[in-house]
């Protein structure tokens, strides 16, 4: 869903690019993207930014779902690892 949303985003940049499948692996969705053009793709969405606090904006703009709660799950773990 994120992968065909970026795509859609960014179209003229990367929606000929295609998404690929790999069970079993860490991500099970990859897309492969010149480094230019996904710089490109980058300037675009950091340009997009309008919020200060983005667990914040997430809860704002999907309310408390499993997304949000997972989110929440990465932080919890990547603050105890700053300790």
């Amino acid at each position: 869903m994120h992968l065909e949303n970026l795509q859609i985003r960014f179209s003229e940049l990367i929606g000929d690019c295609k998404i690929q499948e790999f069970i079993g692996s860490d991500y099970a969705y990859r897309i492969f993207v010149d480094k230019l053009v996904w710089t490109k793709v980058l300037v675009g969405l950091n340009e997009e930014i309008d919020y200060d606090n983005f667990k914040s904006e997430v809860e704002r703009v999907r309310g408390q779902d499993s997304y949000e709660n997972s989110l929440h799950n990465v932080w919890s773990v990547m603050y105890r690892l700053q300790k």
